[in-house]
């Protein structure tokens, strides 16, 4: 999976799903979703991803800090209100310290993508805050949520 700006991604990329619903609050005056409220959606498909794979206690900080050092994204068509928003999440490479989850979001039910990102995230120790290896765990979670072998470029 590329994690360019180009890349239009399909739903068969994501085995991790969120439903979310647009609130009000999140439509700006121009009538559709404000841009910042699609960060906001992948944060939460992104925890949710954390607390399928059982490692709740890596996303509170008690065996490890999961810091997210970049994220983009891509905005593909306006979404109002009210809607109902699919968000698919993957996993698709790790390195040495850290792991880059990319993003589709979808108008529900439909194959019609809204927006795309991608985020990486570093693993530190939670009491140094330093950068540590990813934990071998982590990485045979993910592989199973998956069901594949995930790239792993910079784990060396």
């Amino acid at each position: 999976m590329s994690d360019t700006s180009s890349q239009l991604y399909t739903r068969d990329l994501f085995k991790h799903w969120t439903t979310l619903d647009v609130r009000w609050s999140e439509v700006d005056a121009y009538g559709h979703v404000n841009n910042v409220a699609y960060f906001i959606y992948f944060e939460a498909a992104r925890a949710k991803y954390i607390l399928d794979t059982n490692k709740y206690d890596a996303l509170m900080g008690k065996t490890a800090l999961q810091v997210i050092v970049s994220c983009t994204m891509n905005f593909r068509r306006e979404v109002h209100f009210p809607s109902t928003l699919d968000v698919g999440v993957t996993v698709s490479a790790i390195g040495r310290a850290s792991y880059t989850m990319p993003c589709g979001i979808f108008l529900a039910g439909t194959d019609t993508l809204v927006a795309d990102g991608v985020g990486k995230l570093v693993i530190l120790d939670p009491t140094t805050k330093r950068p540590i290896p990813m934990p071998e765990d982590f990485v045979r979670t993910f592989e199973e949520l998956e069901q594949r072998t995930i790239p792993r470029p910079g784990a060396q």
